[in-house]
């Protein structure tokens, strides 16, 4: 870039470990911005939870009217909770292994329509969820996972990741089939309780990128979408994995689909929990809605 615009200021946190050709996606992305009028700032992470610090400067600086996540969804909750409260408009730039919620918003990978919607200033409006584990208190923004797909996120390596993309995690999930200890919990939705194999508890409509796991979205709701598996086992989670791959998962005669604004699993303990396709600790679990939504740039 040659001279600095002084327009808005948009800071854009970059993940330097998500996806093949990050950083130059980045740096073509922050050009498009400088076209646009506005004074992109690139920041990249360091390790885990650094995106959340990073942000929460950002906002306590005030000198910026967006804040950019690069990278996948895991990216994008780490950086939604260091802007927890705050005015600030959310920006995604679809980098990684899935970017899920990208794909639900209808937010452009290509970087040039990218960048020119943000500077456009338009903007929706999306409530998060919020999740205790074992790892203490977070957002996420897409889902979280208890059980079988928890397991195969925890044991999922990031060299696999680099190496094979999604791939990583069908290896992976093909593993977990022969090793996985299946076990039922109790999930108590809105306080009622009920048996299952596994949980999802999903703002969106879509998993692991196009696939189809409930009929609607619930992100501009103060809600969540429940998806209780009703059998454990090798064989029932093949069959779960080839409805879902057919769009037929609601259609199974053992998934329940709820709707609900708490949902804990609290026994047994020891469960894996995923979110946002990161390893969030161990049961139990505690989920539900933090105060206030979210401002995304579409």
């Amino acid at each position: 870039m040659n001279s600095a615009p002084c327009g808005p200021t948009v800071i854009i946190i970059a993940n330097p470990t998500a996806g093949r050709g990050g950083r130059g996606r980045v740096a073509r992305f922050a050009d498009h911005l400088h076209h646009a009028g506005m004074r992109p700032v690139v920041m990249h992470t360091m390790c885990r939870g650094h995106a959340t610090a990073l942000a929460r400067d950002a906002v306590r600086a005030g000198t910026c009217t967006h804040i950019v996540a690069a990278g996948g969804d895991g990216t994008v909750a780490e950086v939604a909770e260091g802007m927890a409260g705050s005015d600030i408009i959310l920006g995604i730039l679809p980098v990684g292994t899935a970017n899920v919620l990208a794909s639900e918003l209808g937010i452009p990978s290509d970087a040039a329509r990218n960048a020119r919607a943000i500077a456009a200033g338009a903007c929706t409006v999306i409530w998060p969820g919020r999740l205790r584990s074992s790892t203490g208190v977070s957002l996420f923004v897409q889902m979280v996972g208890v059980g079988f797909d928890a397991h195969v996120v925890h044991a999922v390596s990031l060299r696999l990741k680099r190496a094979l993309g999604r791939m990583a995690y069908v290896y992976t999930t093909l593993r977990g089939l022969m090793t996985y200890p299946f076990a039922s919990m109790e999930v108590r939705v809105d306080g009622v309780a009920y048996p299952a194999a596994s949980v999802i508890i999903s703002k969106g409509r879509l998993y692991g990128g196009k696939y189809v796991l409930t009929p609607h979205s619930m992100h501009e709701c103060t809600g969540f979408s429940v998806v209780l598996f009703g059998r454990t086992g090798v064989w029932a989670s093949l069959r779960y994995g080839m409805a879902l791959l057919r769009g037929r998962l609601s259609r199974q005669a053992d998934v329940t689909i709820l709707t609900a604004c708490t949902v804990v699993v609290a026994t047994p303990t020891g469960l894996p929990v995923q979110a946002d396709g990161d390893a969030r600790g161990w049961t139990p679990l505690h989920v539900d809605l933090p105060g206030r939504a979210l401002r995304i740039a579409v």
